[in-house]
């Protein structure tokens, strides 16, 4: 599911992977992983700490206040 999410993000923002990948702290190879197709060799999901971090830095989310 995240992996959607973060596809969506990259192609509504015009991201690149080194861009998402500057934007939540990891290498580019990380993010391409990420966005390979679930099965494909690589294929890893996105934490979903790191894919609400990319949603509120681009804006999509407000930030979480509290616990």
């Amino acid at each position: 599911m995240s992996n959607k999410r973060l596809l969506r993000l990259i192609k509504k923002h015009g991201l690149t992977s080194s861009r998402v990948a500057a934007l939540v702290w990891v290498e580019r190879v990380t993010v391409e992983h990420w966005r390979q197709t679930p099965g494909g060799t690589g294929y890893r999901s996105m934490p979903d700490g790191l894919l609400e971090l990319l949603e509120i830095k681009l804006g999509e989310k407000p930030p979480r206040i509290g616990y």
